[in-house]
């Protein structure tokens, strides 16, 4: 996406969610080089002439559960989610401007209803022990938690960016015809 399309956005918000993206990325990137670990130890221990250890594939869920949510908000910001671009290539800026603040919203109400359901885990789960490790379930869902009011926060601002500056539009080539249907 060149610089004409997307006008640049600084400050002091830019660099809060810089460093929050930090964060939910390294949750992410540490849950997934656990799961890969923990995954190849239990393939591993096989074949090991030992006891193997139960609790590596309670705790590769869990991380598995703690990557999907912590790159949620993540892939809102940086326009990495399941996207209809055929929408986004319209000729009519006010059209494509509509229907992105329109899919941003219902993303931001979708992970609202998964903030209160995760809060409501987090609430009530403290007393259910996992069953191997036996940490309380509330503290798995924190990340949880965490993954989806980022991403109820974030849809949130980028609709009112692109509300405040215009769509992000699709590269249009004008040399190919434009798609009618299918």
């Amino acid at each position: 996406m060149s610089s004409e399309q997307h006008p640049q956005r600084t400050g002091v918000l830019r660099r809060i969610v810089r460093v929050i993206t930090g964060v939910e990325l390294g949750i992410g990137g540490f849950s997934v080089l656990m799961i890969l670990v923990l995954v190849f130890y239990q393939a591993l221990q096989r074949y090991l002439p030992f006891e193997s250890i139960a609790w590596t594939g309670e705790l590769a869920r869990f991380g598995l559960l703690w990557a999907t949510f912590a790159a949620m908000g993540v892939l809102v910001t940086t326009h990495g989610h399941i996207a209809l671009e055929l929408v986004d290539s319209l000729r009519n800026p006010m059209t494509v401007r509509i229907i992105q603040i329109f899919s941003l919203l219902v993303v931001a109400a979708a992970g609202i209803g998964l903030s209160i359901a995760a809060w409501e885990l987090v609430e009530t789960q403290g007393m259910v022990k996992s069953p191997v490790l036996r940490v309380p379930m509330s503290w798995v869902y924190i990340p949880v938690l965490i993954g989806t009011v980022s991403t109820a926060i974030r849809a949130l601002f980028a609709a009112a960016d692109i509300a405040k500056n215009g769509p992000i539009v699709a590269d249009i080539d004008e040399d190919e015809p434009e798609v009618v249907g299918l």
